[in-house]
């Protein structure tokens, strides 16, 4: 796996930049390691008063790497007369309370966060950019939950966020409808707090996170951890307590025989062919 999460600071901001342009910079459990300590810098830095996340090529990220997912749990283990055996619960509580830890450090994070968003930005993607303060997006983005097609049905890690932000139904509707917003759409939906055109996003980051620059480091601190605290009083941070649990019990679907089974697909055709087959199964289906 090649990829890298890139970090650089200067005059009062952290750049962390998700670099695998060739894979629309999913990211693989290395790669979110990385972004921790990327994070654990921008945190010890006093000179640091806004971190901005960017995607390299033409993306933000289509989140977690397809070709990890399923494998994240640990090696198949066997029985006694050598049939595989699944894995464990506490495999599964164990992997997915650490995985949902990196996503709640993000949305506590001590200091303003402003995501720059291009492209695509999908599943884990999208989790990091509504973890974030601020999102611009450029008119190329496109946001969504599209992995809710691999059997989780809206067991969302930032489902309680995304019912404040944008309401009960049309959370509902992007978790089960499993579709990717335009970003007209997704700023009509609060998802984003403005569109610019391509060409203009950087510069729009530049001016946002400049203003941000110049406010007292102490009042950028207090005011993130008042932020933090309104969260708890509403609820909100309750979805990082009982998140990893509902993803343990998500992960352990039993697929019946006319439904899509993106693990066997994968196994039998790989990635690509699977998401392609993925998707043309619920287009089919819509059509029918």
């Amino acid at each position: 796996m090649t990829g890298s999460v890139d970090y650089l600071a200067r005059d009062g901001r952290a750049y962390i930049t998700f670099n695998r342009p060739e894979k629309k910079n999913a990211f693989t459990n290395a790669m979110f390691d990385q972004l921790m300590q990327c994070y654990d810098e921008a945190e010890r830095d006093d000179d640091v008063r806004v971190v901005v996340l960017q995607g390299a090529g033409d993306d933000f990220s289509t989140g977690h790497d397809l070709a990890e997912v399923g494998h994240e749990y640990g090696e198949t283990t066997y029985d006694d007369k050598g049939r595989p055996r699944k894995p464990s619960q506490r495999a599964r509580l164990l992997h997915d309370k650490r995985y949902l830890e990196r996503f709640e450090r993000v949305f506590k994070f001590l200091k303003p966060t402003l995501s720059l968003v291009k492209g695509y930005c999908l599943g884990g993607g999208l989790y990091l950019a509504e973890g974030s303060d601020l999102v611009i997006a450029a008119d190329t983005a496109k946001m969504g939950h599209p992995e809710q097609k691999l059997g989780l049905s809206g067991a969302a890690y930032f489902a309680a966020w995304e019912m404040m932000t944008m309401g009960p139904r049309k959370a509902r509707e992007l978790l089960l409808m499993a579709d990717v917003w335009d970003a007209q759409t997704c700023l009509a939906n609060g998802l984003v707090n403005k569109v610019v055109p391509l060409a203009s996003l950087v510069d729009a980051g530049e001016e946002w996170a400049e203003r941000i620059v110049r406010l007292p480091r102490d009042g950028i601190v207090m005011g993130k951890a008042a932020t933090s605290l309104a969260m708890d009083s509403l609820g909100i941070t309750s979805q990082f307590s009982y998140g990893h649990v509902l993803h343990s019990l998500a992960t352990n679907v039993r697929y019946e025989a006319d439904e899509f089974n993106f693990m066997k697909q994968r196994r039998d055709k790989g990635v690509r062919a699977s998401n392609h087959d993925r998707e043309d199964f619920y287009v089919k289906k819509e059509r029918a």
